[in-house]
């Protein structure tokens, strides 16, 4: 998936060896306007000391004798954004190669067909997950952003305190929206604000309100004349990001700009095709969404993925076992270019008609194909991430069945495709990905605050220096090349680039990861609280009250049997705010 970037022109800014040395630590500043007017001026802000660049009559970052990175700045129509990275100029680094090293060293190359970050489709979140009443926070390539819904109730559609609402009325179904998170007035968080009956969001901090485009429509302390004035300012209007609803998904494209409304447009969204054929709908089982904020970056989600020899290990007793002959074959079934690869997995108890493939299809798809016996019936695992800031990324994935010809369940998949409630799924997926995300979340940490790896450093092709890849590492050495390659091994994240410290109550954190942002479980938790609340009453009056009727034994028996139940209430309901998970207690 690629989209080109649209540069008009650039200027190289390139790094001096010394300062490529030292520097460590960089952050990064990026504005786009959907509604800035005139030429504006498109540049990079990564500063790593006081007076690195300037910013010249040309409207280009110029690099002053300190400065430590190679980007290069363009012109533009959209507001400030970073353009892309340009290579060092060195008799080490080739311009071209036709051959990539698998294992071993990652290749030292730059090729002018760069992925752009900001010009490329990323999953967030089911939609069916979020409360349309609400707005939602979540992040973005460091970005702040708030979800909302711009539907209006269906009955008396206006500005009114929601006591007034219509007993009957219900919120209808509008447009998902993606703002910068932030109000045009003061800058304080919209996703803290509400939406309001019209389908209006409102900032709680001074009432203004926007509508879906992001325009101001109401300041409540200005005359309107005043409010005429302000609203013909562009200043006043949120910035707004395209977004598409792909099989229940909201994608967001990064970019605030008029032209990423173009540029959006003409690029797909990944979805599962499944290779082209056209399948009646009775032969599909489609699982559930899961998605969570994950504890480690996007890279790390994705190299994870495409790593088959972790998968009877880290997730032991879950799918496979430690214990079982590990053996495996891989082969390349689609080489590296910019929009991914593909490779084709075969265990040592695979037969010749199951092995499977693995697909990356860059920057946020990995697919997942097992097949089942000869009669077409295959299992997908559709996994999606994006990069939500350093050291976390946006998860979601699902499984899906296709039956065989016969529209049969494949006898090996009826467990995993029981029904259940969403919320039960959601809790349990805790189990699985616990089970190697303190790796993950360790691992970044450690290549971060050793300096050996930082994925928001440009130009780092430092990976594979600091590992001892194998045969069975193809595919993650695959997706690392993609990442030297097409993205010079980093991630522009904007703002904070700081990675947080390893922290096993961040990863073994439920609520923040989902909990929070998902409907379903929400409206479980508030359930099950009142059950267990009902618990503990009942305990308490049979104990207390009914003796004379069920008799001392029988009272005595019935109030620690509430109390019992009481108890493992309380235990599922911590399951809804933290899952820890031990290898060393997995026998």
């Amino acid at each position: 998936m690629s989209n080109p970037s649209g540069l008009i022109s650039s200027q190289i800014i390139k790094e001096s060896p010394q300062h490529q040395a030292s520097s460590t630590s960089m952050s990064t500043t990026r504005r786009r306007s959907r509604c800035s007017t005139g030429v504006s001026l498109v540049a990079t802000a990564i500063i790593s000391s006081a007076g690195a660049f300037q910013l010249q009559s040309d409207g280009f970052l110029h690099q002053s004798k300190s400065a430590a990175t190679y980007f290069r700045g363009t012109r533009s129509t959209a507001g400030l954004r970073i353009a892309s990275v340009s290579p060092p100029s060195s008799p080490d680094i080739p311009t071209k190669t036709d051959e990539l090293t698998i294992v071993g060293d990652l290749p030292k190359l730059y090729s002018s067909e760069s992925f752009d970050w900001f010009k490329a489709w990323y999953p967030i979140v089911p939609v069916e997950y979020l409360d349309v009443e609400k707005p939602h926070a979540f992040k973005l390539l460091g970005m702040d952003m708030v979800i909302w819904n711009d539907g209006p109730v269906d009955s008396n559609p206006t500005f009114q305190p929601r006591k007034d609402r219509a007993k009957d009325a219900k919120k209808s179904e509008g447009q998902w929206r993606v703002f910068i998170d932030e109000c045009p007035h003061r800058k304080v968080p919209l996703s803290e604000g509400r939406i309001e009956d019209d389908g209006s969001l409102l900032c709680s901090y001074h009432g203004w309100r926007f509508n879906g485009r992001g325009e101001t429509i109401d300041i409540p302390q200005i005359p309107p004349s005043e409010l005429e004035r302000i609203k013909a300012n562009p200043k006043s209007n949120c910035n707004s990001f395209p977004v598409q609803v792909k099989d229940g998904i909201l994608w967001v494209w990064p970019d605030a700009s008029d032209d990423a409304r173009i540029e959006s447009a003409l690029a797909p969204v990944p979805t599962n095709n499944y290779e082209g054929e056209d399948i009646d709908e009775d032969r599909l089982w489609l699982g559930p969404w899961n998605f969570r904020e994950l504890p480690y970056g996007h890279d790390y989600f994705i190299e994870n993925v495409v790593d088959p020899a972790h998968v009877p290990v880290s997730h032991h007793n879950v799918v496979g076992s430690r214990y079982s002959n590990q053996s495996l074959h891989l082969e390349t079934l689609q080489p590296l270019t910019k929009a991914g690869f593909s490779i084709g997995v075969k265990t040592a108890l695979a037969t010749s008609d199951m092995s499977s493939t693995t697909t990356f299809h860059a920057p946020s798809q990995v697919l997942i194909k097992q097949p089942f016996g000869k009669e077409s019936a295959r299992q997908y695992l559709e996994l999606y991430s994006s990069p939500s800031r350093p050291g976390f990324s946006n998860h979601v994935g699902r499984m899906v069945v296709v039956k065989d010809t016969s529209k049969t369940m494949p006898n090996a998949l009826r467990q995993f495709t029981f029904p259940m409630p969403i919320w039960v799924n959601h809790v349990l997926t805790s189990l699985f990905l616990n089970q190697d995300a303190l790796f993950l979340h360790g691992q970044e940490r450690t290549f971060t605050h050793t300096g050996k790896y930082r994925t928001a450093v440009p130009a780092n092709d430092s990976y594979s220096k600091n590992v001892l890849p194998t045969s069975a590492d193809k595919g993650v050495m695959l997706f690392r090349g993609w990442m030297s390659k097409y993205a010079h091994g980093f991630i522009p994240f904007q703002g904070d680039t700081t990675m947080t410290a390893s922290n096993k109550e961040v990863v073994f954190d439920v609520w923040n990861a989902h909990t929070k942002n998902c409907k379903y479980c929400l409206a479980a938790l508030k359930r099950i609280k009142t059950v267990r609340t009902l618990t503990f009453f009942a305990s308490a009056l049979v104990a207390t009250i009914r003796p004379k009727v069920l008799g001392t034994a029988g009272s005595t028996l019935a109030a620690l049997g509430l109390s019992g139940l009481g108890l493992v209430l309380s235990k599922l309901i911590g399951m809804f705010y933290r899952f820890e998970f031990s290898h060393a207690e997995n026998h």
